[in-house]
């Protein structure tokens, strides 16, 4: 019996340490947890000298806030840690593969992540701009078809554009383009758009800036944000109302907003700042209001004017479409 009672106690104690062993192993996920959140309206301090995040050369005041809101990522997760987090609407368990692609070095995954976040500004301030009504400049990126690399399109089959939109009815078929070419007009025929490479770009007649050196920040997320603050910084009237309205969203130039992810861990960090709105892309809405949000107003959104429409609603006491 005694010589039984060790044998029993030492696979006891293996067994223990096989589990503490396996609890204790990093396990192929990432967590995803509330991160910080930015004001674009404000400013940040780099030395001791403030750096306004989004300015302009005419100025409009506004008395709330527009935050971005981000999320921390987690790269070191035990299995102990991975059951406790999966249980929490606060975290996110998300596999590894997805957020860092295999292949790929840390390097090359932070260069990508800051492409990103500059490619967002540059859009948000195309889509503000197309939003306010400045005409749109379609140049031509690579010669093709017979246009020619600095090309800009004017019209189509004798009828001027002002958008990429424009041209969508051209895209497989055969048509005369007229373009400036070397300030002069050139008319090119038999050209199939759909073949193209152009790129829509809006003159700047504001002296539109974001500065950003201040915040340690990467993705796309922030477009949509960045867009708003545009908007407000640069038109009479106040877009928040004196409200503190937070969101998130990917935005191409032509203000269109798409999904993002961490959009619970978004919610949960703006309902703890005290937010009174939360814009979300219409993709997530089924994810955002699943976390308790209390009174904010999730918003769901498709487009900038949809985000801007929401806010001026709001401030009027009208009706919002929400998540």
């Amino acid at each position: 019996m005694r010589r039984r009672g060790i044998t029993v106690l030492l696979g006891a104690v293996l067994v223990a340490l096989l589990t503490w062993q396996a609890l204790t192993m990093d396990v192929a996920y990432v967590v995803f947890s509330p991160g910080p959140t930015e004001d674009v309206l404000g400013a940040q301090k780099i030395e001791g000298v403030e750096h306004q995040i989004i300015s302009a050369d005419t100025e409009y005041p506004s008395e709330g806030e527009l935050r971005l809101t981000t999320v921390r990522v987690k790269q070191s997760v035990t299995l102990v840690q991975a059951l406790r987090y999966w249980t929490s609407n606060e975290y996110a368990i998300v596999p590894r593969d997805l957020v860092y692609p295999p292949g790929e070095s840390e390097e090359e995954i932070a260069e990508e992540q800051e492409a990103d976040w500059a490619e967002s500004q540059s859009n948000a301030e195309q889509a503000a701009l197309g939003y306010l009504g400045e005409p749109a400049v379609i140049e031509v990126v690579a010669d093709s078809g017979g246009l020619v690399s600095g090309d800009v399109i004017t019209a189509v089959a004798g009828t001027a554009v002002t958008s990429l939109q424009d041209l969508a009815d051209y895209a497989d078929s055969e048509t005369t383009v007229t373009v400036t070419r070397a300030g002069a007009p050139v008319e090119v025929p038999g050209v199939v758009l759909g073949n193209a490479d152009l790129q829509s770009t809006h003159d700047d007649p504001y002296g539109i800036e974001i500065d950003t050196e201040a915040l340690d920040i990467g993705g796309p997320s922030a477009g949509l944000i960045f867009a708003l603050g545009i908007v407000d910084r640069v038109t009479e009237g106040d877009l928040t109302d004196g409200m503190v309205v937070a969101g998130t969203g990917e935005i191409d130039p032509e203000g269109n907003v798409g999904g993002i992810g961490g959009i619970q861990q978004k919610v949960t960090a703006s309902v703890e700042l005290g937010a009174e709105v939360f814009l979300a892309p219409a993709s997530n809405c089924s994810d955002a209001v699943t976390v308790p949000h209390d009174d904010m107003t999730i918003v769901r959104v498709e487009t900038l004017a949809d985000a801007v429409s929401a806010l001026e609603s709001l401030a009027a006491g009208g009706k919002v479409t929400t998540c």
